[in-house]
């Protein structure tokens, strides 16, 4: 555990800042639901919240505890997941654009 001014004054501006993040892409995602990107979107408003959690947690606990492997691999495996929809996404619209 952590208790330095400056890590507690650090972890709550990375709340702060990754909340107001998260209500930017999920509002933007509210206007590309219909799109394309509205489903990478929103898998990057989950993944951007899940790295903010993620390091909060890794300062004001101790490195070596399960929750924290567990927490990384998950978040790990959702950044893969939306780099393959990424991929995907930009294989239709390039397919989309070729028929035209």
């Amino acid at each position: 555990m952590v208790d330095t001014t400056f890590h507690t004054l650090s972890a709550l501006f990375a709340l702060v800042s990754g909340t107001a993040a998260g209500l930017l892409s999920l509002l933007f995602w509210r206007v590309l639901r219909e799109s394309p990107f509205g489903t990478v979107i929103a898998l990057l408003s989950g993944t951007m919240t899940a790295m903010i959690i993620y390091h909060v947690v890794l300062f004001l606990v101790e490195p070596n505890i399960l929750l924290l492997d567990t927490l990384r691999s998950a978040l790990y495996t959702v950044i893969a997941i939306f780099l393959w929809l990424v991929i995907v996404t930009h294989q239709q619209i390039d397919s989309s654009a070729a028929e035209r």
